[in-house]
């Protein structure tokens, strides 16, 4: 046992831990259940939807942790708003019982997931270094590599930089350049490399399937975004679609320098839905912010209601 301060906190951290499974279920239904219907919605508007479905299992974990220590703070008798939020024993905690096999899985998992991102941050800073040492600036932050393989990526978080190889620039013309050099640059400005490591860290703790599909996502909406600030730069969108299809050929052929969640690069990544938004064949419609606004309601009064069943459930199954 220890003393209530600590227990106080642990069992919040247990509250916080077993909202974030719900909410994380709920999330992982609505993904599953409308991944087509993403694809209608306007870029931008897409993009905020799928980092608020990233974040909402932590805002969830926070509004209902919070709720639950309001509720065992409160002392007036007559307030019956918060009667669902509460948890037995929450002044003592029992590392040997579920809550402290529950708390030790959920911090194996984080420790896990954050130490393997950091990891890979890390040997990517490296990388990304020994390639500026390598390169040769051509334009606007923008790098030359001598390399065997096709490729044009961003990558960079405080100092970002677009970089393409010359096999990309023997192999393309100057139209071609232009687009690929102003998408990588777009990718740059929205500062995409940092937005998608980070992104993939809050899907990292979703079952595989769903965290692999809202990567998908968020991927495909960076690379419309960049390919829109193209065509706002007065380019032909046929142009555009036509360069994206010609570099995706020449990838299929050969490895790409660098590929993985740290980079944003102009390839074969979601080419067919990226074509057909490039020629105008998808009807995208901005989001229903009142449906959007429901999800979040209706995650967290899911929450809300079922923290306590579910705590009363586990006790019948395990000895508290």
């Amino acid at each position: 046992m220890f003393p209530d301060t600590l227990s106080l906190w642990l069992n919040m951290l247990t509250i916080a831990v077993l909202t974030f499974a719900l909410a994380n279920g709920a999330v992982s239904v609505v993904v599953a259940s409308l991944a087509q219907q993403f694809l209608t919605i306007q870029v931008r508007s897409r993009k905020n939807i799928l980092w608020v479905l990233a974040i909402l299992p932590w805002f969830a974990s926070l509004c209902v942790t919070i709720c639950f220590t309001y509720k065992y703070y409160t002392t007036n008798p007559f307030d019956k708003s918060f009667d669902f939020a509460h948890w037995h024993h929450m002044a003592s905690f029992n590392w040997q019982s579920w809550h402290g096999i529950t708390l030790i899985i959920a911090a194996i998992i984080v420790i896990y997931v954050i130490g393997s991102k950091l990891w890979q941050l890390r040997k990517h800073s490296k990388e990304l270094a020994l390639l500026t040492d390598l390169s040769q600036p051509i334009a606007d932050n923008v790098y030359q590599i001598e390399a065997p393989y096709v490729s044009a990526f961003t990558s960079g978080f405080t100092q970002k930089r677009c970089f393409v190889t010359d096999s990309l620039l023997a192999q393309t013309s100057q139209q071609e350049q232009a687009i690929i050099i102003a998408h990588e640059q777009a990718h740059a400005k929205h500062n995409d490399p940092l937005k998608k490591w980070l992104f993939s860290i809050l899907a990292a703790f979703f079952i595989p399937t769903i965290g692999e599909r809202l990567k998908l996502h968020m991927t495909l909406a960076m690379e419309q975004d960049a390919d829109n600030a193209v065509i706002n730069e007065q380019r032909d969108s046929t142009a555009v679609a036509s360069t994206l299809v010609k570099v995706a050929r020449l990838n299929a052929q050969q490895t790409p320098v660098c590929n993985n969640e740290l980079v944003a690069n102009f390839g074969a990544q979601v080419l067919e839905q990226r074509v057909y938004f490039l020629l105008g064949q998808l009807n995208l419609k901005p989001a229903n912010k009142y449906v959007t606004t429901a999800l979040i309601i209706a995650t967290l009064l899911l929450c809300l209601s079922s923290i306590d069943a579910l705590h009363h459930f586990i006790e019948t199954v395990f000895n508290h």
